[in-house]
């Protein structure tokens, strides 16, 4: 029997109306009464995987103007998938859902809206709303550099442990042992690891964490320059830049302020943006394809809707030596 708002408000006695407004996220709403509505939906399967689907989308929900790693890594995510995804023979649209949107519809609805066998959603913080309904979510789902326990969700990133450990072994090798870091935003998944990958990267080259060595930015290159004159004021002699664009802009800020790079302060970063060769020194990063990460998205996510097993993708980083990193002379 096919499943309905009717039907489903008639096993909850519920209005259909309020099933509706339920299923679509919206306020007026109670939790409880949506947390109802949203957990039988899911048991009579009203959310239903439509095998015949040959249709994913790619999406987005940062803002659309954000200027950030991710939104520069992005395009590059999107032809390796689109790539992949054609060998496939399916179809790829780029949707976008703000927080608003993401309060206004759930993702299971907003899957079965636009009629997707699939999604890969990019630019989650921990705080969308989204990304609790990764945990219960019956749409099959990647997600990028966000980690999610459930079986319908898988991930794909870069090696965050391994970026840390190619940065740091690269600059204690240079002879530095005072390695400020300089993250992203905490509401970013990546963050924590990237962090992760700071710590582990120091224990293991016997180096103590100092935690006044770390400065949150939020991925831009205004929050490097706010870094560089806050690291400036202490003894560290090498950055290592959870992103790109931070240390792109810490090297103009640094420049600005009298250092002559890499002499008085060397440099680390995570991406390899194109950027990386216009800066003044060419910047010395940790490589991370987006190509490669696009077309293992779209293979787990194919997988996903398999039931293949294999939901978790790590792809390895390259450390690339340019000029922005130097033997230490203090």
């Amino acid at each position: 029997m096919k499943q309905t708002i009717r039907s489903i408000a008639n096993d909850l006695g519920l209005s259909p109306a309020t099933v509706s407004k339920a299923l679509s996220g919206r306020k007026e709403i109670s939790q409880d009464t949506r947390n109802r509505v949203m957990s039988h939906a899911n048991e009579i399967g009203y959310f239903k995987r439509a095998e015949g689907r040959r249709r994913l989308a790619i999406l987005t929900v940062s803002p659309a103007d954000q200027e950030d790693s991710h939104t520069s890594l992005l395009l590059g995510m999107m032809m390796g998938f689109r790539r992949y995804a054609g060998r496939l023979q399916y179809d790829v649209v780029i949707l976008n859902a703000d927080a608003a949107e993401q309060e206004r519809e759930t993702l299971d609805r907003f899957a079965y809206t636009n009629q997707l066998a699939g999604l890969l959603v990019s630019g989650l913080s921990t705080t969308d709303p989204y990304y609790e309904q990764l945990k219960t979510t019956r749409t099959p789902v990647v997600t990028w550099d966000v980690y999610i326990v459930n079986p319908m969700v898988g991930s794909v990133g870069t090696n965050s442990i391994s970026g840390g450990e190619l940065a740091v072994a690269h600059l204690t090798e240079l002879g530095h042992r005072r390695i400020a870091f300089v993250n992203g935003h905490r509401e970013a998944y990546i963050s924590q690891e990237r962090m992760a990958g700071y710590l582990v990267a120091l224990h293991r080259h016997g180096i103590r964490f100092d935690p006044d060595l770390c400065f949150e930015g939020n991925f831009t290159a205004e929050s490097g320059a706010r870094a560089a004159d806050y690291i400036a004021e202490t003894d560290a002699t090498a950055v290592y830049f959870a992103a790109d664009l931070m240390a792109v802009g810490a090297v103009r800020r640094f420049r600005e302020l009298g250092y002559t790079l890499p002499r008085d302060m060397s440099i680390v970063g995570f991406d390899n943006l194109p950027i990386c060769m216009g800066c003044m020194p060419a910047l010395t990063t940790i490589n991370q394809s987006p190509a490669a990460l696009g077309e293992a998205a779209c293979a787990v996510l194919h997988g996903l809707t398999q039931d293949v097993p294999i939901r978790h993708v790590k792809l390895e980083p390259q450390l690339v030596i340019r000029e922005s990193a130097a033997a230490v002379l203090r």
